[in-house]
């Protein structure tokens, strides 16, 4: 994801979700985690759902579903970033 502007900033270690930052698009999460589910039909969790630092910067990714369906979800957040 981090050709798309998405830094990670820790490997998870034994997660199944990443913790994205997403400050190359966004200066609210929680709209972005909107517009994804509303307009794309994909689900990702706003950072103030998990903590203080920096929360409307962050999305929570997670990757529980099988690699064919990742790479779909990642197509549609492309479909997104390139408007």
């Amino acid at each position: 994801m981090h050709e798309q502007g998405f830094v990670i900033p820790m490997q998870p270690h034994g997660a199944f979700y990443l913790y994205a930052n997403c400050r190359a698009h966004t200066n609210d999460s929680f709209q972005f985690a909107q517009v994804l589910l509303e307009q794309r039909g994909v689900a990702v969790a706003p950072g103030l759902d998990f903590g203080q630092h920096q929360p409307q910067h962050f999305l929570r990714i997670a990757y529980t579903q099988p690699l064919p369906r990742l790479a779909e979800a990642i197509a549609r957040i492309n479909g997104i970033l390139s408007r």
